[in-house]
């Protein structure tokens, strides 16, 4: 099975002239870690820090092209049992999840339809690690021409775009707006720190997690509440809880976190 991308930098904010190397390399490098990350989890169901405990595949890089600038990624899986798990799982799944994992990391959701990607992310829940959060400073860094050049990063599958880096995206990752209003809604816990008070909140068993922290500290019945409905995820059970919230958003008005002001109990 051939799994390759296509990295291309060409004109955003500013006309393309020209990749510089700098931050070229620390973009390039981001998305290798991205892609590593990303594909260990989904084939050896194993959410790493490092890049390197990656196992079982590697990256190759292919000749650039001439034009705006572009290179190929190659993934080569080296190992008997992930080339099966990768064949059954199909291109398409695979291709799906990392728009969905890169998607969820700048504000863009994407909603898993392929039903052995959705069966993917159910694995990973139960395990009560997040994909995404793994994910955060490669992706901040993934945007180094973005920032200093005013390029746009597109990666891509042939020639489908699967995620674009742009001015947007950037703007999602280092701006934010703290809202006032608070309102009920119905979430369950994907992850839970009890003596922080932070985790994240799903709003299904297949979508992207999204980051709260405790407007004040929580009281022990609502730790509790938290931590059993996280056991319930693990399980693979989605019961959620009703939580008062309050919503930190990105400049346009996208939903980057949630204020936890309580739970309803």
């Amino acid at each position: 099975m051939d799994i390759s991308f296509n990295i291309k930098y060409d004109d955003g904010v500013r006309r393309f002239n020209g990749l510089d190397a700098y931050y070229g390399a620390q973009s390039l490098f981001a998305i290798t870690q991205i892609m590593l990350i990303c594909f260990n989890a989904f084939l050896n169901k194993e959410i790493v820090t490092k890049a390197t405990a990656a196992k079982g595949f590697w990256l190759v890089a292919g000749p650039a092209r001439k034009g705006s600038w572009e290179q190929l990624l190659h993934m080569v899986i080296t190992d008997p049992h992930l080339i099966s798990l990768a064949e059954e799982y199909g291109k398409q799944a695979l291709y799906d999840l990392t728009k969905w994992a890169m998607g969820g990391a700048v504000g863009i959701p994407f909603i898993l339809k392929n039903r052995k990607a959705k069966n993917i992310i159910k694995e990973l829940r139960k395990k009560n690690e997040d994909l995404l959060e793994k994910l955060d400073d490669a992706v901040l860094r993934a945007h180094a021409p973005v920032k200093h050049q005013g390029l746009n990063v597109h990666i891509m599958s042939g020639r489908t775009v699967l995620m674009s880096f742009n001015h947007e995206t950037l703007e999602f990752i280092e701006t934010e707006v703290i809202e006032d209003e608070t309102y009920v809604i119905s979430l369950a816990v994907n992850r839970f720190n009890a003596r922080t008070g932070t985790g994240r909140f799903i709003e299904a068993i297949d979508s992207i997690s999204i980051p709260f922290w405790p407007y004040e500290e929580l009281s022990e019945r609502q730790k509790v509440a938290l931590a059993d409905n996280l056991a319930k995820v693990a399980r693979g059970v989605y019961d959620p809880l009703n939580v008062i919230v309050s919503n930190v958003v990105s400049r346009d008005g996208r939903l980057k976190r949630y204020r936890l002001h309580g739970v309803a109990i």
